[in-house]
């Protein structure tokens, strides 16, 4: 019986031994995809903290080039206040004079005569163009 013992021991001690080492197979996979993961975290900070770089650039240009409009605009509403207010004032210095204007004559109305319609053409006057010629159906 001591016998049976040992080989059942020796059977167990074994199993744990290859779940051990199945274990560390597994966990040397994981350890190589998190290391890979870690190259690839690094580059992508890398990329990400020059795209910042080149963002602060950009927003620094544009805000000197907001800045510059913002004066030019200053100027050109300056200029447009001072010359609306000439303006303000010519027109109230100089009102021009009131001209009552009058309207024009309406001519009469024309009249025009009508032809007289012969009775017997069927409404059409002697050597008038016809719009529709009638043919006889020998004709034809």
């Amino acid at each position: 019986m001591v016998v049976g013992m040992e080989y059942i021991s020796d059977i167990l001690l074994g199993a744990g031994a290859l779940a051990a080492a199945f274990y560390c197979v597994i966990l040397s996979r994981k350890l190589n995809r998190l290391s890979g993961l870690d190259q690839e975290l690094g580059t992508a900070i890398a990329m990400l903290s020059q795209q910042v770089d080149e963002m602060t650039s950009v927003l620094k240009s544009a805000q000197t080039a907001a800045d510059g409009a913002r004066g030019e605009l200053a100027q050109m509403t300056e200029r447009a206040e001072t010359v609306a207010a000439q303006l303000k004032d010519v027109t109230h210095t100089t009102a021009p004079p009131a001209v009552a204007v009058e309207p024009a004559p309406t001519p009469p109305p024309v009249e025009v005569a009508q032809p007289p319609v012969a009775a017997d053409s069927g409404g059409l006057q002697d050597g008038a163009p016809s719009l529709f010629v009638r043919h006889s159906a020998a004709a034809s």
